[in-house]
């Protein structure tokens, strides 16, 4: 992998980390049309680069809770998560084709579905998080290891239907990613230090991709706690549909 290919996907996963368009498909396409090469390594850097980004960016949301764990957000944090866990192991273990891209173009078209769901039926909007919600968010979140999915997008549209309003839903979502990127790059690190595989990447590179993932994950979410504030994500919505159906037909085009 040469140092532009590392900035590609580098500023892909930043920005669609955070973007409800899915990091992962994203990556996926992009390695399946030769840009760069499937490695654990620089998974897990670039995950380490998106962390920081909303470390950052959400400083004030988690410290909080860092300072006094025992409180109902990190409740909250914890029932979400354990759907998500649960989820994220049987597709690796028992529907590992699917983890690996089998129906990407059905991923992102299921993206576009659940965002238009929480654009069209949002009951009267409020603040309150209860574990009920959690719990339904946790489950769109565990959907969202298939890749096309969008993490971001399935739990703010979950939360939205709950009649959480977006605000709120985008700052519990970008909550719930942080301990998400944390797993993902343990486990990454395990097989990483099981297999070995993909420890051939440059340094440059993987300086360069951690980098990009950073800035553009830094940007990105920015970017969309702004724009969730005034625009409705069905722009998103239209998006993942084209790309879905897109990606879907280059196989018969003979392009994958």
């Amino acid at each position: 992998m040469d140092i532009l290919q590392a900035l590609i996907l580098g500023l892909v996963q930043g920005a669609s980390e955070f973007l409800p368009v899915s990091s992962s498909g994203h990556l996926l396409l992009l390695e399946k049309l030769g840009v760069g090469q499937q490695s654990l390594f620089f998974n897990v850097m670039v995950h380490v680069g998106t962390l920081l980004a909303v470390l950052i960016a959400l400083r004030k949301s988690w410290w909080p809770i860092l300072r006094k764990p025992f409180q109902k957000t990190t409740g909250y944090i914890l029932v979400a998560c354990i759907p998500t866990v649960v989820l994220a192991l049987v597709f690796k273990f028992l529907a590992p084709s699917l983890i690996d891209g089998a129906f990407l173009g059905f991923g992102f078209v299921l993206t576009a579905f659940l965002l238009i769901v929480g654009e069209m039926f949002k009951p009267a909007q409020t603040t309150l998080l209860t574990y009920k919600k959690s719990m339904l968010t946790g489950i769109l979140q565990g959907i969202a290891v298939l890749p096309g999915v969008s993490r971001s997008g399935a739990t703010i549209s979950a939360l939205s239907v709950q009649g959480v309003d977006r605000s709120s839903a985008a700052n519990f979502s970008f909550l719930l990613s942080i301990p998400i990127i944390i797993g993902s790059a343990i486990l990454e690190s395990t097989e990483l230090a099981t297999s070995g595989a993909g420890l051939d990447i440059g340094v440059a590179p993987l300086i360069a991709g951690t980098a990009a993932a950073f800035v553009s994950g830094l940007i990105s979410i920015t970017f969309f706690i702004k724009l969730l504030k005034k625009h409705s994500m069905i722009g998103f919505a239209v998006y993942t549909l084209l790309l879905g159906i897109t990606v879907t037909l280059l196989p018969i085009w003979g392009i994958l």
